[in-house]
């Protein structure tokens, strides 16, 4: 709520600003702040790496610098055979304006010390280097994954004040998505949960056939063994002794932070729930970059037919499966389409899954990916958007993009998304794996042209990059003054 009234309050501001021909507010702060040293720090960057993380990293950067500040960013890069960059070593090189400097990194396997994907003291090194040669007044996490939790520890030790944005729940989750390898939803780590769950993620290997054998209760108990000081520990109980011991790490130095922003009120009671302190966690939605997206006109829609569209991963976790299967329940005699975006990376078998499902239906496409830059023009290309999600979303940008363009969403009914999506309002939400009832929200999309004429009417305004910048930059001005008293 309280986002929503700044944002409401911001655009009256700007709306009468322009009217009156007076500096904006955007223009006086511009002119009354003093150029901010910004170090954004990320699990991994462009151009190879494009997802909601990257994105909102690089907009942020980019409208930062537009301000007339320095701003840097520091990431990981999976190394060999991923990519051609060795662990350890470093690259530095421009990505649309924004100096970046990426350290390799080894790719996680089920042999690789379990503690090294949250406490990785090469990487802490590389990254105290970075900061000592860039001199930032404020370092922002955007994710820790690939960067360890040590890097918090090293930027704490150099004075600097540093913030954290939960783009996911990575400081709770050792698999970050909160979704359990039976597909249940997670509230937090169990290691006879946990074991099972990274184990799962190798499906091939005898540990992932071992974990699924062994009771939940033995798997705890192992864990329990595996801390026992002076036991002799192989690599297995090691492994399972540095799984147990993660989370107490990672909130011990989450807790030293000077702010955590959550995206969403999901992200902040599942960190609060789990032991980070509830005073440093703020509340906020991403600002998105609007340049290249035009409204939709409001009121009803008066173009036949409806077009359903879906943009993310082709994987398990964000339900284009679901999607499909109730796409095809619809009556053939519905004028409707359904076009799908998205990348299969690392999931090229559930891909041709998908397409088994859709079979020789000529009404639902397969488009690939697309430039950033072309996201307006495929929203203007989509009556409603559906993000059928299996896990909790920590609202994923293309939720704002498509309100941005004036384009309801039809979403599962989970925390996150169900803040965003408001039922009847700006959207349409479903239960969690419920086909039939996202088959029923879709056929009343078709049938009712004029539901999703008042569903537009109904999306609010969205929050820009730029303004999610100005935010951020009112933030660190403060600690940096805090620090300097």
């Amino acid at each position: 709520m309280l986002t929503r009234i700044r944002e409401v309050r911001y655009a009256v501001r700007h709306a009468l600003a322009t009217l009156l021909g007076l500096p904006s507010e955007s223009d006086f702060r511009r002119e009354n702040t003093a150029p901010v040293r910004v170090l954004f720090a990320a699990h991994q960057f462009f151009p190879e790496h494009r997802a909601g993380t990257e994105v909102l990293t690089l907009g942020l950067a980019r409208a930062m610098r537009s301000l007339g500040h320095d701003v840097r960013v520091f990431a990981a890069k999976r190394s060999a055979p991923v990519t051609d960059l060795p662990a350890g070593a470093a690259e530095d090189y421009e990505f649309e304006g924004v100096p970046v400097r990426r350290l390799g990194r080894p790719t996680e396997s089920l042999s690789r010390p379990f503690r090294l994907n949250y406490a990785n003291p090469e990487v802490a090194g590389a990254f105290g280097d970075y900061l000592q040669d860039f001199r930032p007044d404020v370092v922002h996490f955007m994710h820790l994954q690939g960067l360890s939790a040590e890097a918090i520890t090293v930027a704490r030790a150099s004075g600097v004040p540093a913030v954290y944005t939960a783009t996911d729940f990575w400081a709770v989750c050792p698999v970050v998505d909160l979704r359990r390898h039976d597909g249940s939803m997670c509230s937090g780590p169990d290691p006879g949960h946990c074991i099972r769950c990274l184990a799962s993620r190798q499906p091939a290997s005898r540990v992932a056939r071992l974990a699924e054998r062994v009771p939940a209760p033995v798997l705890r108990a192992t864990g329990a063994v595996s801390r026992v000081p002076r036991f002799p520990k192989p690599l297995p109980l090691r492994q399972i002794r540095d799984l147990s011991e993660r989370l107490a790490y990672i909130r011990e130095r989450v807790n030293s932070l000077d702010r955590i922003i959550a995206p969403t009120r999901l992200t902040r009671d599942m960190l609060v729930g789990n032991g980070v302190r509830p005073d440093i966690v703020e509340v906020s939605h991403y600002g998105i970059d609007t340049s290249n997206i035009t409204p939709a006109p409001r009121g009803e829609k008066d173009s036949p037919g409806v077009r359903f569209g879906f943009i993310g991963t082709l994987g398990p976790h964000k339900g284009c499966d679901l999607l499909i299967q109730a796409f095809r329940d619809l009556p053939q005699n519905l004028n409707v389409t359904l076009a799908v975006y998205g990348n299969d990376r690392g999931f090229e078998g559930f891909e041709a899954n998908l397409r088994r499902m859709a079979g020789d239906d000529p009404r639902i496409s397969f488009l690939g990916t697309f430039p950033p830059a072309e996201i307006g023009d495929i929203l203007a290309r989509m009556d409603a958007l559906v993000v059928p999600s299996r896990w909790y979303e920590n609202t994923p940008l293309v939720v704002y993009s498509a309100f941005a363009a004036g384009v309801p969403v039809v979403a599962t009914d989970l925390g996150g998304l169900s803040e965003v999506v408001e039922h009847e309002k700006n959207g349409l939400l479903f239960p969690l794996e419920d086909a039939a009832a996202l088959a029923d929200r879709l056929g009343w999309l078709a049938r009712e042209p004029g539901v999703l004429g008042w569903l537009r009417d109904g999306i609010g305004p969205v929050k820009t990059v730029e303004e999610n910048a100005e935010e951020l930059l009112a933030l660190y001005n403060g600690l940096v003054e805090r620090g300097t008293n």
